[in-house]
């Protein structure tokens, strides 16, 4: 398992560093005024970090533990998928919000094991705050559903 685990963290690792590679080639521009490769070599250096630290937590892994706990991260991969088909089936008909905070609970009251309190407060912070990103502040079009706006 161990041995996996390094191997896909060298993949994404290595497609980071060759993003940043062409990223670079690109207008970056500023904050303010972001150019064509402004997005591309965040994201490309956001998964070079992330290819940095799983490298590290695989190489750190205890090879027993790892093994014991593949029936579980299993399980979360198929409730993860599970989860997202659900919602991307419910998203137009609930809405943008419902349908995103009633997925959020899943995550964290099923996936992470928060308490009720965390998962439905966390689950409506992150809902009203991605509705105000994208909705209000980016004029994206999201799914207003059964509450029509």
């Amino acid at each position: 398992m161990r041995r996996r685990e390094l191997a896909a963290a060298a993949v994404l690792l290595a497609f980071g560093l060759f993003a940043i590679t062409q990223a670079r080639g690109l207008r970056f521009g500023t904050v303010a005024a972001p150019g064509p490769g402004f997005f591309p070599l965040g994201l490309a250096v956001a998964f070079s970090l992330v290819g940095i630290g799983l490298t590290v937590h695989a190489w750190r892994a205890d090879p027993a533990r790892a093994a014991a706990s593949t029936d579980l991260r299993r399980a979360a991969v198929v409730g993860t998928l599970a989860s997202l088909l659900v919602y991307a089936l419910v998203l137009e008909w609930l809405g943008f919000l419902l349908a995103t905070f009633a997925l959020l609970v899943f995550f964290f009251r099923a996936l992470q094991r928060q308490r009720w309190l965390v998962a439905v407060a966390g689950s409506l912070a992150t809902s009203l705050l991605s509705y105000l990103v994208f909705k209000t502040w980016l004029g994206v079009n999201l799914p207003g559903g059964l509450l029509h706006f």
